[in-house]
């Protein structure tokens, strides 16, 4: 399978061009760019910029995004892989920003970069969501009328204000054409997230494995559970898979908290990522799927009642079908139902807030149809 990632991102060698245009500003010692391309970013360099993504209502104060580029030689941009990685898209979800800051962080003090060693070219977007991490919540906040908040993992590729976008159009836009080139600065990507607030679960992958290079992809993650799936319109990997550029979603645990071990896990993908594609020198990795999971299906367990749940499984735990799962609660302490599993699987995640609304899921597991 390693072939078709490099199958895939060799016939995408061919650019868009365009320019690094910059602004002239300096934010806290950065320039401020409207454009970003690979070709004319300094080469063995690894550069930071921010770009404004969108507007603030009032003032028309802008929502800045980091951008790390890990640039090789000049004759990268020929032989070299073009990666993204991206993270907190969704604000409360953190271990991805982490993971980006890491990996750069550790391409600067090994050297390999500046040596003249690196052989292609990293994107880093820690952090997609500055205003979702400044609300301490998943969604993006549009003030307008009052206030909306919005999903940006479901408007991917956007659309500019000039085009008829609106601001949540208009913000994607920019990350998919202005920092990614609309697929020329990039032909393999990752996309780090987590579960939303209120629950736990392992490292996880989403993989549509549809389109060649996505399933070597995922296994070079070497995740608790591969979730082999279509994907979903709107949504960055997705967008990406659409273009033809292998792609996956990376679920690192729960959200709003660093789990190091998770996180190390992740960046320790990141780097055998780049070995694989002959970005840096460690040759062709050994993969070990031999504690990893692969499912085709979800298998929801909803609650009928708002009340206090009791659960009484946890990620990766095998579980039966008929297998009691948890308890819901009324204020009192009377038990409203008892909650089981529809199928045999594995326990993907878990809510650990134990107050819920009726119609709400408390847990997820993944299986196979032969398996239910």
């Amino acid at each position: 399978m390693k072939l078709d990632i490099l199958a895939v991102s060799s016939a995408l060698l061919g650019f868009v061009a365009g320019e690094t245009r910059l602004t002239g500003d300096i934010l806290q010692g950065y320039p401020v760019i409207e454009n970003l391309d690979i070709t004319d970013v300094p080469a063995n360099t690894i550069s930071r910029y921010w770009i404004s993504a969108a507007q603030a209502q009032g003032g028309g104060v802008s929502y800045f995004l980091p951008i790390f580029v890990a640039r090789g030689s000049n004759d990268s941009i020929e032989s070299g892989r073009r990666l993204s990685l991206g993270g907190s898209i969704h604000g409360d979800e953190l271990n991805g920003v982490a993971v980006v800051q890491r990996v750069f962080r550790e391409l600067n003090e090994s050297g390999i970069v500046q040596g003249g060693d690196f052989n292609g070219t990293v994107i880093g977007l820690p952090t997609q969501n500055p205003s979702g991490n400044v609300n301490n919540q998943r969604q993006f906040f549009s003030s307008s009328s009052n206030g909306f908040f919005y999903d940006l993992n479901r408007f991917f590729p956007g659309e500019s204000i000039a085009d008829g976008g609106d601001i949540v159009g208009s913000y994607v836009s920019t990350i998919w054409n202005n920092v990614w080139g609309n697929g020329s600065n990039v032909n393999i990507a990752v996309d780090f997230h987590t579960l939303s607030t209120g629950s736990i679960g392992p490292l996880w992958a989403y993989a549509d494995y549809r389109l060649d290079g996505v399933q070597r992809l995922a296994e070079l993650a070497q995740p608790d559970i591969i979730k082999i799936d279509p994907g979903q319109e709107g949504t960055i990997e997705t967008t990406w898979v659409d273009s033809d550029v292998p792609a996956i979603t990376l679920e690192i645990g729960p959200a709003n908290n660093w789990n190091q071990t998770l996180i190390s896990r992740a960046v320790d993908f990141t780097f055998r990522l780049m070995d694989d594609l002959r970005m840096t020198s460690g040759g062709t990795p050994q993969v070990d799927l031999s504690n990893t999971y692969r499912a085709t299906n979800f298998s929801d367990v909803y609650s009928s009642y708002s009340g206090w749940v009791e659960m009484y499984i946890s990620p990766l735990e095998d579980v039966e079908e008929g297998q009691s799962v948890g308890t819901v609660y009324n204020s009192w302490g009377d038990v409203l139902e008892r909650l089981v599993s529809a199928v045999t699987g594995r326990v993907l995640q878990v809510q650990v807030d134990p107050a819920i609304e009726q119609g709400s899921s408390v847990a997820s597991i993944v299986y196979n149809e032969t398996m239910s």
